[in-house]
């Protein structure tokens, strides 16, 4: 199982993630940083989506990651709604 710890920026929880499905479409919708992605990119690849997020999640630290990462995922929730 790969999994990610992030922090959640409202509760300040470290909370753990599993990721282990994430698709490359999934990786994409993320607002991550594209000079941080092209350095992951030249560091790991070729890859699983998981891996590389992982590795995103250990370059940037688990408030960083978590922040972005937690901002998608609730804009994409209301858009659901």
């Amino acid at each position: 199982m790969t999994s990610i710890i992030l922090r959640d920026p409202e509760s300040g929880d470290l909370l753990n993630w599993a990721i282990d499905g994430l698709t490359h479409e999934d990786l994409l919708a993320l607002p991550l940083d594209d000079l941080v992605c092209s350095e992951i990119a030249q560091e790991v690849t070729p890859c699983l989506p998981e891996e590389f997020l992982a590795a995103y999640v250990a370059r940037v630290g688990v408030v960083a990651a978590g922040f972005h990462i937690f901002h998608a995922w609730i804009e994409r929730k209301i858009k659901t709604w």
